[in-house]
């Protein structure tokens, strides 16, 4: 976390779930952004099985993500670039066109899972993802 923006930052909770962090400022100063869910548009072949009507949700929580994308504390530390395990992509032509035409739009609220800093409106999401918890 204490890295330069742009990098990979992985943490263990509870002793059994990974959380995937993107770096965001200077070295040696400790900020990053914390990807809470993802909304999948394959699923992985070892969740195969999972019934139809609760794949939307296959990621929705910072370690369901890592568990479907297989990400551990290995992945710590990579600059997330073209070429690396992880690696982080411009918005798709198709998804900007949906962000300009209004059917895909950004809520901004407060952050959820935490004691400090409750009040900050630092927590972004897609509105009409089902993969995001929207409390």
């Amino acid at each position: 976390m204490f890295g330069p923006a742009g990098m990979s930052y992985v943490y263990l909770i509870y002793g059994m779930y990974h959380c995937f962090n993107v770096v965001t400022d200077a070295e040696g100063v400790a900020s990053a952004v914390l990807v809470r869910a993802l909304q999948v548009d394959a699923v992985p072949q070892q969740f195969a099985g999972i019934p139809e009507k609760k794949r939307s949700r296959l990621a929705a929580g910072p370690g369901k993500l890592c568990k479907v994308l297989d990400i551990d504390r290995t992945l710590s530390g990579f600059p997330l670039g073209a070429g690396q395990p992880l690696r982080l992509e411009h918005r798709s032509e198709n998804f900007q066109q949906a962000v300009e035409e209004g059917t895909i739009n950004f809520v901004q609220t407060t952050r959820i899972g935490i004691s400090q800093g409750i009040d900050l409106p630092w927590r972004w999401y897609v509105g009409n993802s089902t993969a995001v918890s929207q409390l």
